[in-house]
């Protein structure tokens, strides 16, 4: 039995620049050019920007890079979510349930799907198909919260956005809510970097994520150049922070946004 041909289109796939050739998306491939890629074996998805033009990211062993026609992107990029290689769970969700510790006025519960891959998770609906990097993943737990009027046990998850620490809650039978939770704990554990802060490192994460320059933490931490260099370094190296200026000024990865989140509740 031939696939059903859901989509045919000129696109640009991007080798050392970028080449013209034709996508078709069938009810299980795409088929760039000559390449045909089962959806089943697509690993991941991502939504990115190369040379200032919004493109989707396919992860298949290697990662191919699609510059579509913008009226076709989404159409592609959310028949792509549906359909990669993933564990996929029947849910209600509320994504961004709260930003920054500010409970999030337009999030509302949808019905839908909540897709797991081996570097991320989906919340994935008809108007929603939004990608979590394992890496920006806080933390995991249930706990018991008031939907429609009633108790009922969620799984909650805290992970960073644009910086911020972000809720979202996970509402389904409580026998696939434990397994769900004992997965991404293992995924958590498995990307979580290995460092134990002492006093002052934290006091240094927490300043940063504040907001403040190398120059006033010096000056409020009571350290040397070097003293402050060698926090830097390690911070960095541990994969709590990146460089993002010559002079050693950092900013805080997702794992070091959710560290601070942690020590704040301590």
């Amino acid at each position: 039995m031939t696939d059903k041909v859901h989509l045919r289109a000129p696109v640009k796939i991007y080798d050392d620049g970028w080449v013209d050739v034709e996508l078709v998306v069938t009810d299980s491939s795409l088929v760039i050019g000559k390449r045909n890629i089962s959806l089943r074996e697509i690993e991941d998805l991502e939504d990115v920007e190369i040379e200032g033009v919004n493109c989707i990211q396919i992860k298949k062993e290697s990662k191919i890079v699609l510059q579509l026609p913008k009226n076709l992107h989404h159409q592609v990029f959310k028949y792509i979510a549906f359909n990669l290689k993933a564990d996929k769970f029947a849910v209600f969700f509320l994504s961004s349930a709260t930003v920054g510790g500010v409970v999030s006025s337009d999030a509302q519960w949808e019905k839908g799907y909540f897709s797991v891959t081996d570097e991320g998770f989906w919340f994935l609906s008809a108007r929603n198909q939004k990608r979590i990097p394992i890496e920006n993943l806080g933390s995991v737990k249930t706990d018991l919260r008031n939907v429609g009027g009633k108790q009922r046990k969620v799984l909650v998850l805290s992970h960073v956005e644009k910086s911020n620490v972000v809720t979202s809650l996970v509402l389904c039978p409580e026998s696939t809510l434990e397994m769900l939770e004992g997965y991404l704990q293992r995924l958590f554990e498995k990307h979580k970097p290995a460092i134990k802060l002492s006093e002052d490192e934290m006091q240094i994460l927490t300043l940063i994520y504040s907001g403040l320059d190398f120059a006033s933490i010096e000056n409020i931490a009571g350290m040397s150049t070097d003293e402050l260099n060698s926090y830097y370094d390690r911070l960095v190296d541990s994969g709590l922070a990146k460089v993002v200026k010559i002079r050693k000024e950092i900013e805080l990865t997702p794992h070091g946004v959710s560290m601070v989140d942690k020590i704040s509740k301590r």
